[in-house]
This record gives C-alpha cells, structure tokens and sequence, in this order.
C-alpha cells in the first residue's frame, strides 16, 4: 500500500491509500506534502506554498491555543497504527521469552526427576 494525496487545488490535508502495483490516478500523486502546510498547491511535480507571510502569521495567531489540535492526516494515523504494532510486538517478544525460560526450567526438572527414577 502507498498513501497518494490529492492535486486539484489547495491541499486540504486528506490523502488515500492505494496497492502499491495500481496505477496512479488522475489527480493525484504520491509525493508527500511538504509541513507545515498552510495553503500547498501541486505544481510542476513538486508542493509549493501559496500562503503569504501575513497568512501564515495570521493563522499561527489564530491557532496558537495550547489546546488546538489538528486533525491527524492519513500519514500520521498510520504512524501511530505502526507505532502501536511494534509496541504490541515487543509486548509479546518479551512473552516469548519468558515462556522460553519457564520451559528451560520445566525441561530441567523432568531431567532431574528422570535422574531420581533410575
């Protein structure tokens, strides 16, 4: 799978997913935006940044609340998705070998009982 992010106009922050064999569709490239983003067009196979300084200091003043919060695009929830998989990994890595330990411990035992029963 490849994330592919729209270019008619101003980017509006949504991508998609698509196999990574298919053929790109109309519209749309997998360039990843450049960030920040404020008003990003696509053009000439690169993103480029249309908003003016005082656009952008405006909406720098009008979003700097500590408790604003984007919404998460399509790259950043897979960051997570990933993120939690190779914690949830490591969780059962560390299952795995303690399972390996006690089996080790177990393997002893019976040795020993065998020992004692001849």
């Amino acid at each position: 799978m490849k994330v592919i992010y729209p270019t008619n106009g101003i980017w509006d922050g949504s991508s998609s997913l698509i196999d990574t064999d298919a053929v790109m569709p109309s519209g749309f490239t997998d360039v990843q935006p450049i960030q920040p983003a404020y008003a990003l067009e696509f053009r000439g196979g690169r993103w480029v940044e249309t908003a003016t300084q005082d656009e952008i200091n405006h909406w720098a003043e009008t979003h700097s609340d500590p408790d604003f919060k984007s919404e998460p695009n399509m790259v950043d929830q897979l960051k997570l998705m990933v993120g939690n998989l190779v914690s949830e990994n490591s969780k059962k890595d560390q299952s795995i070998k303690q399972l390996q330990t006690m089996t080790g411990s177990l393997v002893a035992q019976i040795a020993e009982l065998n020992k004692g029963g001849k």
